[in-house]
């Protein structure tokens, strides 16, 4: 008995056999996948300028005999922001923050030095951190003699987070902002003083975050 095997069986038997050499090497789908995104989050600013609220340290000691406000004459006034710290939605939709980097970017444009420090606390006021050990130094602005800012003074920090302050940062609610100036009679006479209102003293927290998370199929 002789067994035929027509052209449409014979593409069958082909298909079939080529299908199963390709797939047999195929792995299964894996039951979860993993993402590693990494976003940038700006967290606040404070800015530093006479229309804000002023506060000064000491008693005056500089300036003394000078037609100036109260203020210039003390060796240091600043004021003080406060605001939230939003990375609370990124702890708590990830599975791992894997790296925390803070930039801390400061503008001056008065003819005084400015400085800025920055302090975290948690929902129920406690201090956890302090990025800068002493405070930030940005230099004093140039100032052409018609009180036009023509040299802005810039200073960028970064701090690169270790786990232990990763792990910190969880808690982290708040962020207050002092930014400030160093007065001098140098910096401060009665023929500029009426150009200040012009300039600002800016302090810029951002924070670049990576992290995984892990979706179930």
């Amino acid at each position: 008995m002789t067994l035929k095997i027509g052209v449409k069986t014979s593409i069958w038997v082909v298909f079939i056999s080529t299908l199963m050499c390709c797939t047999k090497n195929i792995e299964p789908l894996p039951n979860a996948v993993s993402f590693a995104p990494s976003i940038s989050v700006p967290l606040g600013e404070g800015e530093f300028n006479l229309s804000k609220s002023l506060e000064t340290l000491g008693i005056p000691v500089v300036n003394l005999t000078e037609n100036v406000p109260d203020w210039a004459k003390h060796s240091y006034v600043y004021i003080q922001d406060t605001f939230a710290v939003n990375l609370n939605k990124v702890y708590n939709q990830s599975d791992q923050i894997n790296y925390i980097m803070i930039r801390v970017n400061i503008w001056n444009e008065f003819p005084l030095e400015g400085n800025a420090q920055i302090w975290i606390f948690d929902s129920g006021q406690n201090k956890l951190d302090s990025l800068f050990a002493q405070p930030a130094i940005v230099p004093a602005a140039e100032i052409d003699s018609n009180g036009n800012v023509v040299g802005t003074k810039f200073k960028s920090y970064k701090f690169d987070f270790d786990q232990n302050r990763i792990d910190l940062w969880q808690n982290a609610s708040t962020a207050v902002v002092r930014a400030g100036l160093v007065i001098t009679e140098e910096g401060v006479t009665e023929q500029n003083i009426q150009y200040f209102d012009r300039y600002k003293l800016k302090v810029q927290l951002a924070a670049r975050v990576d992290f995984r998370t892990i979706k179930n199929n």
